[in-house]
């Protein structure tokens, strides 16, 4: 079917405000946050493995929205369940896998949903009086939201609250350690009032605290001190399984986190945003003994292997963060792409957390919870051979 012109125009218009959002560090970083737009009887939503960045149209994918319906009105529905009826919702077969988070952007009824994790946002909810702080900064017209990993269980509760204050037609809703969904009539609507509750956000921490979670993060200010990065890195590829890219980075703000008096305390409760931990791990390593950390993640994993759905394969236990007093920020990954993108997300929560314990006090998903997410069913099914 030939898109309308009308409808051409909304798909353009969700490719510019994805990039947008997409190229804007402190809303979205590496493939993060997605997008959509409804067109009749059809969503077109950004695809699993797209970057919002440098979207394009063949990133939105077009579902049928009954085939949603029928999804979202099921009393259970599992993970692999929910992917299996994405795909078969394709209107074009074989198109990529729609976000995770399609029926979210389905069951919200407005013609444009845009979702991101931005550092403002996500530094109110990580605190140990997040809802009160959401309110106060951006109004209680807003939908705030505990804490559901992402998928079916999170749509349905989001559909929820929705149809429960249905008749203030409400816009916006805040996750808890997780980020914020706008709604609009046009793509430029819901991203206005993005930036609109981004901005309030960002007054209301910079007000109370001191801190712009908007200002660029600072340069590097020093070099790891003598050889100790080059003896870091050897021991770390003798621990490693496979390959293992090790980049450093000092700056003031790093070198002030290390050297906070609680930083034993703050280092180790887990990621600012939970979907984070895919690449960081929930911990960093802040003692230098690779070997305890790695014997730390074993116990960790045997701990709350438990919870997982079906059996799991344990991760490379290799620390994806570490933290010197003398190498400051140390980040590793298969490649150093890889070990960059670590670098980007462990600066931006640095600030963060500082921001959070200015805030009250820093406070994020729990073990258990961040185990789900790391081991989640839908990562473990690509660590498994095709059959």
């Amino acid at each position: 079917m030939t898109p309308t012109n009308d409808e051409a125009m909304l798909v353009a218009d969700t490719v510019r405000v994805s990039r947008d959002l997409g190229q804007d560090p402190f809303l979205v970083l590496h493939g993060g946050g997605n997008t959509s737009v409804k067109l009749g009887k059809r969503i077109r939503v950004k695809a699993s493995g797209f970057d919002l960045g440098d979207l394009s149209e063949e990133g939105l994918v077009r579902v049928d929205r009954s085939a949603l319906t029928k999804l979202l009105s099921q009393p259970t529905l599992s993970d692999t369940q929910m992917v299996e009826g994405y795909q078969e919702a394709l209107v074009t077969p074989g198109d990529p896998s729609p976000t995770i988070e399609t029926l979210v952007h389905h069951a919200l009824p407005f013609t444009s949903v845009l979702h991101s994790h931005a550092d403002a946002i996500v530094a109110l909810t990580d605190t140990l009086d997040g809802e009160n702080l959401v309110q106060r900064a951006l109004g209680e017209e807003v939908i705030y939201l505990p804490y559901v990993m992402p998928g079916f269980d999170l749509a349905r509760q989001i559909l929820t609250a929705w149809e429960a204050r249905s008749s203030e037609r409400p816009t916006v809703l805040v996750l808890a350690h997780h980020g914020l969904f706008t709604c609009g009539d046009s793509p430029r609507e819901a991203y206005d009032r993005h930036l609109d509750m981004v901005g309030r956000a960002v007054s209301f921490v910079k007000n109370q605290t001191g801190i712009d979670l908007v200002q660029d993060l600072p340069a590097p200010t020093h070099a790891p001190v003598g050889g100790r990065l080059d003896l870091l890195s050897e021991a770390l590829t003798d621990y490693a399984t496979g390959p293992c890219s090790v980049v450093s980075h000092r700056d003031h703000e790093v070198d002030a986190f290390i050297a906070r008096d609680d930083f034993g305390t703050i280092s180790q409760q887990g990621p600012t945003t939970l979907e984070h931990i895919i690449r960081t791990k929930r911990l960093p390593m802040v003692d230098g003994d690779i070997g305890a950390y790695i014997d730390s993640y074993r116990d960790y994993y045997e701990r709350c292997k438990h919870r997982a759905v079906g059996e799991t394969q344990m991760l490379d236990p290799l620390p994806r963060v570490i933290l010197d007093p003398d190498l400051g920020l140390v980040t590793t990954g298969l490649d150093q792409k890889a070990a960059r993108a670590v670098q980007d997300i462990y600066r931006h929560t640095v600030r963060i957390i500082t921001a959070t314990e200015a805030l009250g006090g820093y406070r994020t998903i729990d073990e258990g919870r961040a185990f789900d997410i790391e081991y989640w069913e839908l990562e473990q099914r690509r660590l498994r051979p095709a059959s």
